[in-house]
């Protein structure tokens, strides 16, 4: 006598096997939310200048009108690129509510120096009284 007849082992129909995509889905969620959560958005503020460094650079108050001036000579206020004309103008305008109110100057450290004196000069004539030129601490 055989074993087998005596005790049939059961078998079971369960069709196809497959793989349930429902933890994949949850998976996909959960590393979803930790990038989110993990990544860090840089400040843009669109254009990049690389300052001049100073032994005697010292911090001023967060009221001033910036005016940025990028290595190729191009003078940007308000994240838009202007002319001299431009500037001298739109100071105009603004200092003409706050006519104490600074103004700075970033230019990129590789700009011209005939670059940054037009912009100076087009500052004073839009009726700056008080203007810096911005630098990185040594």
């Amino acid at each position: 006598m055989s074993t087998n007849n005596l005790c049939p082992i059961p078998t079971l129909n369960t069709g196809k096997p497959e793989i349930s995509m429902a933890p994949l889905v949850d998976i996909v969620f959960l590393l979803l939310i930790f990038f989110m959560v993990t990544t860090v958005f840089p400040e843009n503020d669109g254009l990049v200048i690389e300052k001049p460094s100073s032994e005697n650079a010292a911090a001023l108050n967060d009221e001033k009108i910036i005016i940025k001036l990028s290595q190729q000579g191009i003078a940007y206020l308000d994240n838009r690129a202007v002319t001299m004309d431009d500037i001298e103008r739109l100071l105009k305008i603004e200092l003409a509510e706050k006519p104490q109110q600074m103004v700075t100057v970033h230019a990129d450290r590789r700009a011209t120096t005939e670059a940054l004196i037009n912009v100076i000069d087009a500052a004073k004539a839009g009726g700056a009284r008080q203007l810096g030129i911005a630098t990185d601490a040594k």
